[in-house]
């Protein structure tokens, strides 16, 4: 299993441009929990703490692309520093608001930017690998080994800021966050021989999002997106409802890790059929599985089965990414990377907002059943792209 990742790094210069990225990725998962756990600490309620979690997803979603297509035109190296700066400047700004305990109004603007400016930065590794490992097998596996990460960044990144929260001051979150995407930043800036090269002549003012596929592939990421959020979410209000929302932790660890696990299998493996074919295979197994949440019936069940369910995610997001290198030019690849990742921002949010207020009226088991339409949709979308592309635009693998 573990020679198909040796193979991998074996390319000079690719563990360095992934470790300087897991640093700076980190803060993904930190962000969010962050704000709700600062906001909660100062006000005792969560209303605004939502909201202020949302906005900074959203303004995230949206700054995503824009900051993506800015890195096909103009190179990774200018914009890696220049962003981050702006970034960390968003975010001090916004310790020193809730250091002087000013009005909650105060916090929206700082939070946008911070969100904004806070690069794509799991499309620009992603970019990076198809330009290393251009036409090679590894990189199928290369981008397996990301969505572990990305996993395993859920996993590791919110303790970290419950940790920081409850044992030193919640706005520590902030700074530290913040000095982990400056430090990835930098290290990852001087990685020069694996940036793709600009293409400021080559962009041409097309969009990625035009290319065909590509609207289509970033609803069925919004679906994906639902999946994690309205499941999430559930699992903390089922743990809370059975008297032990302490172990919520531990079952999202379980959902992220089976996800972690699998995309790690996942990229260890030489597949035979092409690459459409496993992407509607997957859809399609990823789409029935959330229909097991409906077994729970304690919060030790709930565990396995997130476990079982996560074991999804990591496959079906492989094969998106993908899709979305055979579907775009190289000149707006990583624009292209960065709508999927919007989707999954747009859809989560979304998700988060729909399921919470159906776990406090009618339980969780209730609940479950916005991940599973959610799953529906999703596996739908999935064989309506696979249709469309099949017949007119054939992918190989």
């Amino acid at each position: 299993m573990f020679d198909a990742y040796r193979a991998v790094f074996r390319t000079p210069g690719t563990a360095a441009f992934c470790a300087a990225g897991f640093v700076m990725r980190l803060p993904i998962a930190m962000y969010p929990i962050g704000l709700v756990l600062i906001v909660s600490s100062r006000s005792g309620h969560y209303g605004f703490a939502g909201v202020l979690s949302a906005v900074y997803v959203i303004a995230n979603g949206i700054g995503n692309p824009a900051l993506a297509r800015a890195s096909d035109r103009f190179g990774q190296t200018r914009l890696l520093v220049l962003a981050t700066l702006v970034h960390v400047a968003g975010a001090v700004v916004l310790a020193v608001c809730f250091v002087q305990r000013w009005a909650d109004w105060t916090l929206v603007a700082p939070t946008v930017v911070t969100g904004f400016a806070f690069l794509s930065v799991g499309s620009m590794l992603r970019a990076r690998w198809s330009y290393v490992l251009a036409g090679r097998p590894e990189l199928s596996t290369a981008y397996s080994l990301e969505s572990a990460l990305d996993e395993v960044i859920f996993v590791v990144g919110p303790l970290v800021a419950t940790v920081l929260a409850t044992q030193l001051d919640p706005v520590v979150v902030l700074y530290v966050a913040a000095a982990l995407v400056l430090a990835g930043a930098i290290w990852l800036s001087s990685q020069h021989g694996s940036a793709p090269p600009p293409r400021p002549h080559d962009h041409g003012g097309r969009s990625a999002l035009v290319e065909r596929g590509i609207p289509l592939l970033v609803l069925f990421a919004a679906a994906m997106g639902m999946i994690f959020a309205s499941a999430e979410v559930t699992f903390v209000a089922f743990a809370g409802q059975h008297g032990h929302r302490a172990l919520s932790g531990v079952v999202l660890a379980c959902f992220a890790g089976g996800s972690a696990v699998a995309g790690f299998v996942y990229g260890s493996r030489t597949w035979r059929p092409d690459l459409l074919d496993r992407f509607r295979l997957q859809a399609v197994v990823f789409a029935l599985l959330p229909l097991l949440f409906l077994a729970a019936v304690d919060v030790g069940v709930l565990a396995v089965l997130a476990f079982v369910v996560g074991a999804g995610i990591s496959p079906t997001l492989i094969t998106s990414f993908g899709l979305v290198e055979r579907l775009v030019p190289g000149t707006s690849l990583t624009e292209g990377l960065a709508w999927v990742i919007t989707g999954l921002s747009v859809g989560y949010g979304a998700g988060a907002a729909l399921v919470g207020g159906i776990a406090d009226a009618h339980g969780a088991r209730t609940a479950f059943l916005v991940t599973i339409a959610a799953g529906l949709l999703m596996g739908g979308l999935g064989l309506v792209e696979h249709a469309r592309l099949r017949t007119r635009v054939p992918v190989a693998a």
